[in-house]
């Protein structure tokens, strides 16, 4: 590898107001809610390494909405007072590790962190040319709250305080944007950089050289035929002779005229998932020493299960040491590439989890399909064994609270028996968690001694019903309930055992008592961990 990225420091950009990330050397999964910035990490991360936001160079794209909401918003809040306040700006540094000569050269101090460093910046500020007309622009009442970006200016600098005009060689980089989908009149601008950066010189050299002899004999009498009958056109007319020719300018090069393909079909007219999964293949075949960095966003789009398995399969085994960054929404990528690889952003701040347990993230590396996301996106969560736990408990809430716990912002995930992977994932993110299990016939304190250096009073708390109510959610049911009010719910005959039927009809019990017009009554380990949840944080629960 020629090059790593060691820090990300993004300072008033979008969503961040300060925010540092330090990546892993090989993979990194970065998830969190919509609006929490895991699109604006990739897009910093390329316009400081290309220069560019989408197809567009920097410098010529600045736009108001760039820069942090509050920051703007106290700007403009100081200056309706009259105070006399700097106009918002933005910087977002890359910092660098590499063994390139060229690379190098960026070293220097002219950084955020003013660390010793490789590395190159993109900073948007007021230009000092124009502080007499950012002056007169305040000076006039009315003016509108938004920032006149008109009069700010870009650098692209690198750590030595020198100005970038292009990307340096050494530092490449594949972008791979999983939503965005190839036109019939061309390739996306990321597609068109991959296979740039997948064709050596000298095939590129060839190539353009066969296309311009492929041109200049491009229907040369058909051609003759119509610049003759466009010359008696204007002689008759008095006019300047006007012909056509094909144009043979760079501006008409091979590259323009070459599209990739797909089992023969234009990869501009093949299926949404091939094109993701084709543009991955030319970004992850490329020579290790062009390119560094891969960055994959939403992988998961356009592709079936299957296809998303395959697709993450071929990106383990070929990633070799380029460093990879890849947002998600998708718990499948989550668990298959790795929970250790994990960056959490939430409340504008990275958490990671590189400290998980190797058994944890190989636990969930093998239940690929386990929603880790919905767990990870909670604030506050409950894990509960199967799917008759969660329907119950759902039911039991809403009657005594008369709303679903997704109205209080409580996620519901069954776990099975992970209860201890459940614990410490929420330890990491420091929420509050409660879990309710069967006592399957053991203490309660034998089932928290396996996760008791996660567990916390009033923080993440198990919730077991008494083993003399029974060993199962079913037993604990019937204790709750008188058997008449049950047998009438489930419309079972006299002679049928109550118990019995619910524990050989577990999910069928579980909808009936959801679906059912008349409440009953919840086990107390319910209402225990119902107090908990509706309790402050800190507060204990029994």
């Amino acid at each position: 590898m020629s090059m790593q990225i060691t820090k990300l420091r993004i300072k008033g950009y979008r969503k961040f107001r300060d925010m540092e990330f330090r990546p892993h050397p090989r993979s990194n999964i970065i998830v969190g809610a919509n609006g929490s910035g895991k699109s604006t990490i990739l897009e910093a991360l390329i316009m400081v390494l290309t220069g560019r936001i989408g197809r567009l160079r920097a410098v010529d794209e600045i736009n108001p909405y760039w820069f942090n909401q509050a920051n703007v918003d106290e700007f403009f809040n100081q200056k309706s007072v009259g105070a006399s306040v700097p106009m918002p700006d933005f910087r977002i540094d890359v910092h660098l590790r590499t063994r390139n000569k060229q690379l190098e050269a960026m070293r220097g101090v002219h950084n955020l962190s003013e660390e010793d460093s490789v590395g190159m910046s993109i900073r948007a500020y007021p230009d000092p040319a124009y502080a007499q007309e950012i002056e007169n622009y305040f000076s006039v009442e009315g003016w509108p709250r938004i920032l006149p970006v008109e009069y700010y200016r870009v650098d692209w600098l690198d750590f030595s305080g020198g100005p970038i005009f292009k990307t340096p060689k050494g530092l490449g980089v594949s972008i791979i944007d999983g939503q965005a989908v190839f036109s019939r009149n061309g390739l996306d601008a990321h597609t068109r950089q991959l296979l740039d950066q997948r064709i050596d010189e000298k095939a590129k050299v060839g190539i353009s050289v066969e296309h311009r002899k492929m041109r200049s004999t491009l229907g040369g009498d058909v051609l003759k035929g119509i610049n003759k009958q466009l010359g008696r056109e204007a002689q008759e007319a008095g006019s300047v002779g006007v012909g056509i020719q094909v144009d043979q300018s760079r501006s008409a090069s091979w590259d323009a005229t070459l599209i990739p393909e797909i089992g023969g079909i234009p990869l501009g007219l093949a299926g949404q998932g091939a094109q993701v999964t084709a543009k991955t293949i030319l970004a992850l075949n490329q020579s290790h020493a062009n390119v560094s960095c891969v960055l994959i966003e939403e992988p998961e789009n356009h592709l079936s299960h299957t296809k998303l398995r395959i697709l993450l399969d071929l990106v383990s085994k070929n990633v070799g040491d380029q460093q990879l960054f890849v947002t998600t929404h998708s718990s499948f990528v989550l668990n298959r590439l790795g929970l250790d690889h994990l960056a959490m952003l939430r409340s504008g701040e990275i958490r990671k989890f590189d400290q998980l347990s190797p058994e944890t993230v190989e636990y969930f590396q093998k239940l690929s399909g386990f929603d880790s996301l919905r767990l990870l996106l909670a604030d506050l969560a409950v894990v509960v064994e199967g799917p008759s736990d969660e329907i119950v408990f759902n039911r039991f809430f809403k009657d005594r609270f008369g709303v679903e716990p997704l109205d209080q912002g409580i996620d519901v995930v069954t776990v099975g028996t992970s209860f201890a992977r459940a614990f410490e994932l929420a330890d990491r993110l420091g929420i509050r968690l409660a879990a309710l299990r069967d006592n399957d016939g053991e203490s309660a304190s034998h089932w928290e001694e396996k996760s008791t250096q996660y567990l916390e009073p009033g923080h993440r708390q198990f919730f077991i019903g008494d083993k003399g109510l029974g060993h199962t959610l079913e037993p604990q049911i019937c204790n709750a309930n008188k058997a008449e009010a049950l047998r009438e719910l489930f419309d079972l005959d006299p002679g049928t055992d109550v118990e019995s039927w619910m524990t050989g009809n577990k999910t069928t019990a579980a909808l009936k008592i959801a679906e059912s017009q008349s409440k009953i009554l919840p086990p107390v380990y319910f209402n225990e961990a119902f107090d908990f949840l509706m309790s402050p944080p800190g507060s204990r629960s029994s």
